[in-house]
């Protein structure tokens, strides 16, 4: 008799590429370091969350810094999919004209949900 296999779990848009278009990212040691410097900081526990106000209305720019406290490559390669995931879904609610540098502290590795509503709470 055969062990049946256990049901596959399922992320929204698996097998789609998860990544940010060009103009949302936040690129650049001198813009990550002017938001870190400069932008207000909130946390919600596992992210804290650098938002500085720019003078245009354009879309929202986004970097996520995982400490190797994290773990491995892998382990936050697939931190950082995730939060981005979590983003991308929500990211017609935000507030436009924003730099976000989101800095993740070490925890274990959550859902894609979950993740949103760490998201909501810090960058309300």
């Amino acid at each position: 008799m055969e062990n049946p296999q256990p049901p596959p779990t399922i992320e929204p848009n698996r097998g789609r590429a998860l990544t940010l278009k060009k103009n949302q990212r936040l690129g650049g040691k001198r813009m990550v370091d002017l938001v870190f410097r400069t932008g207000r900081r909130r946390t919600h526990h596992p992210i804290m969350a650098c938002c500085h106000r720019r003078a245009d209305n354009g879309l929202m720019r986004i970097a996520i810094s995982v400490t190797k406290k994290c773990g491995c490559a892998a382990e936050r390669n697939a931190i950082r999919r995730r939060i981005r995931e979590a983003y991308r879904l929500m990211q017609h609610e935000l507030p436009p004209g924003m730099d976000v540098l989101l800095v993740v502290r070490p925890h274990r590795r959550l859902a894609v949900v979950q993740y949103e509503k760490i998201l909501r709470c810090v960058l309300r």
